[in-house]
């Protein structure tokens, strides 16, 4: 293996589609979605973090065994390389070239990643967050805004920092808008393979669909319904808030983001807003949409999947938590 491939995205921006079709190359080696490198970046970070052991008490610990190595972060960072280059050789089971790992909730560790790893190779794939939103609500909450608390740090934090690692990493990146991809796969997959130094053939836009991610991680819907790369999902957003409710609610998802954070990503905030003021839509009180709102709210306030979760309530219950 020479290096892995790192794809950077939101979680629902089509990064499965894109990694299943760079998986019928030859030369690269893929498996669902790794989360390899998020607890070992973790490690050095004193929040995000909730353990029995104390995570705060650790983080102190580490840091102090860090700046008593010899060039501190930098043997732990390349220390981190050798470890994780090694399983990801190992996932290379025909001595392909590259390893792609597909973690959406990688957009928390750029800055590790690219000090880790800074030869591999990085792809930001960007989609408007209106569209992601919208699919986050019809894969993982049934098209309410019941369960929306599990993704408020994904909508919320994750543009910008995903907007925040292609500015720090674009001069050696290759960046493409979702949209952009589903309208002309062809031209971009060639763009993605020039920029790994590997040839295109016509067979990864032919056979994607047959790929096995060789786990549960990843789009559970698409890797079903889709045999064909289409643009025709472009527009179903618009059925996802289709009442004067849900309207004012994507409206003030989108209002406080940054114009700058959108910009990078190719995005201009205004028409975004503009599209969504457009929207013909129901005049209705959506009293469930409103009682899902406040359910998510306190959800996510309360944090009952700690204390009463199925895997967690009965250490979590007895114990404090650091």
């Amino acid at each position: 293996m020479k290096s892995p491939i790192f794809l950077f995205s939101l979680p629902r921006a089509g990064s499965t589609l894109l990694q299943r079709v760079l998986m019928t190359h030859s030369e690269i080696a893929s498996v669902a979605e790794p989360w390899l490198m998020l607890p070992f970046c973790y490690a050095y970070k004193r929040e995000g973090v909730l353990t029995e052991y104390s995570n705060g008490t650790c983080s102190s610990a580490f840091e102090d065994f860090i700046n008593n190595l010899p060039c501190k972060d930098n043997d732990y960072y390349e220390a981190l390389r050798r470890f994780s280059f090694d399983l990801y050789e190992k996932q290379c089971l025909n001595n392909e070239k590259y390893f792609l790992d597909k973690t959406p909730r990688y957009y928390n560790i750029i800055p590790e990643i690219a000090k880790t790893f800074p030869d591999a190779k990085f792809i930001f794939l960007f989609r408007n967050p209106v569209h992601v939103m919208s699919s986050m609500m019809q894969t993982w909450s049934g098209g309410t805004l019941k369960k929306l608390y599990g993704y408020e740090r994904d909508l919320n934090y994750g543009p910008k920092a995903l907007s925040d690692g292609y500015e720090l990493l674009k001069e050696k990146a290759y960046a493409i808008r979702y949209e952009e991809y589903v309208k002309n796969p062809e031209k971009h997959t060639k763009e993605i393979c020039d920029y790994l130094e590997i040839e295109f053939t016509d067979t990864m836009l032919n056979t994607f669909s047959s790929q096995d991610t060789k786990g549960r991680m990843g789009d559970p819907t698409g890797v079903k319904k889709y045999k064909n790369i289409s643009a025709d999902s472009l527009d179903k957003w618009k059925n996802t808030f289709d009442n004067k409710y849900r309207k004012k609610i994507i409206y003030n998802y989108v209002s406080p983001i940054d114009t700058n954070v959108l910009e990078i990503q190719g995005y201009k905030k205004h028409e975004i807003l503009e599209e969504i003021k457009s929207l013909n839509v129901k005049n209705n009180f959506a009293l469930k949409d409103r009682f899902d709102v406040v359910y998510s709210y306190l959800i996510r306030i309360l944090k009952p999947n700690v204390w009463f979760g199925k895997t967690t309530k009965k250490w979590a219950r007895k114990r404090y938590l650091s």
